[in-house]
């Protein structure tokens, strides 16, 4: 059974999800110790033990220790599983996009289609992806793996009552190694503003994405900007902005609204945020660079990306834990590969 130190290096949550992920696509039995060990609250969350009880359901694992707050985890999984539909439900305004994660991870390896459908969560949230940009950053970068991603947002999920609803397929085809080295000049920007209905009287979605577009339109290194302006039904009243770039790079850029922030200063961040990744002339920035690590390290390839993190650096320490490979980094010129060993 491999032994993984969940507080190793920037030691959260993402620990645990790759791991299960891995865990379950290679059939190789974990134990995991130590989960989020540096953060304020140590143990699973209610959005990491829903994200691995719904890779247990898909691959038809046994588990040991999944429960809000403990530090150690077992998962063990069988060899030559068939995937099982998943229904998940998130009680809280926990992430659908780190629930997602390590599904997408152990469905890597499968033919066929799987459907996961989720009840609750955030699709936006402060300190994790927002859904929209799974949809429009994430998902294209992986298809470059053989792997066809469909994420369809069917209500909106904000703090503090989340109550998001997803619809999710997974359509692998033959899996095959992908390169991240294009950099376009005047790139083509898209992007959605998104706010409750509550917040139409005070044009909320209007104002983020107008700010968003003169920041952009400002920095004068864009060929064109195109932002949508939406207001959602949702349980919770909030708002948030995604922008990402266009054609074969991955850089994108997220936003949350709170109470007491400006609509301006929503849209302002996260155009601030795309023309920093833009400005370091890469193909995919640095939150898509650490979820891209687990393909790479299983499927092979290399990415050029803005920042070298330490969720990168975490990654690629639990993707060694499972495979025979060793990461190549060239912190220079920020490119990441991997060798076999």
């Amino acid at each position: 059974m491999i032994v993984v130190d969940g507080s190793h290096h920037e030691g959260g949550g993402q620990i645990a999800r790759t791991a299960v992920g891995l865990s379950a696509l290679l059939s190789k039995d974990v134990r995991i110790v130590n989960i989020r060990a540096n953060r304020p609250k140590p143990g699973l969350s209610f959005q990491h033990v829903c994200a691995i009880n719904a890779v247990c359901d898909m691959c038809s694992a046994q588990t040991k220790g999944v429960f809000v707050g403990s530090d150690t985890v077992e998962f063990c999984c069988r060899k030559g599983w068939e995937a099982n539909d998943v229904k998940v439900k998130i009680p809280t305004a926990g992430s659908i996009g780190l629930v997602l994660q390590p599904l997408i991870i152990a469905a890597m390896g499968l033919r066929g289609k799987v459907r996961i459908d989720i009840e609750g969560g955030a699709s936006f949230g402060k300190w994790a992806p927002a859904l929209t940009y799974i949809q429009n950053v994430f998902c294209r970068a992986i298809s470059r793996f053989g792997y066809d991603v469909t994420v369809d947002i069917l209500r909106h999920g904000f703090y503090p009552k989340g109550g998001g609803r997803a619809h999710v397929e997974i359509v692998c085809g033959k899996p095959k190694s992908a390169v991240f080295d294009c950099f376009s000049a005047r790139a083509q920007i898209s992007g959605v503003s998104v706010a409750s209905r509550d917040l139409a009287c005070n044009n909320v979605a209007s104002r983020q994405a107008e700010s968003a577009r003169k920041m952009l339109a400002d920095a004068d290194v864009f060929g064109g900007v195109s932002i949508d302006e939406r207001y959602v039904d949702s349980v919770s009243c909030g708002s948030g902005v995604v922008l990402w770039t266009d054609e074969d790079m991955f850089l994108g850029a997220c936003s949350v609204g709170e109470r007491g922030k400006r609509a301006e200063v929503v849209g302002e961040e996260a155009a601030s945020q795309l023309i920093f990744e833009y400005r370091g002339k890469a193909c995919v920035d640095k939150y898509l660079s650490d979820q891209l690590i687990p393909f790479i390290g299983v499927l092979g390839g290399i990415l050029k990306t803005s920042e070298i993190t330490k969720h990168a650096e975490t990654n690629m320490w639990v993707v060694e834990k499972f495979r025979e490979v060793a990461f190549n980094v060239n912190r220079d010129d920020r490119i990441i590969g991997v060798i076999d060993k």
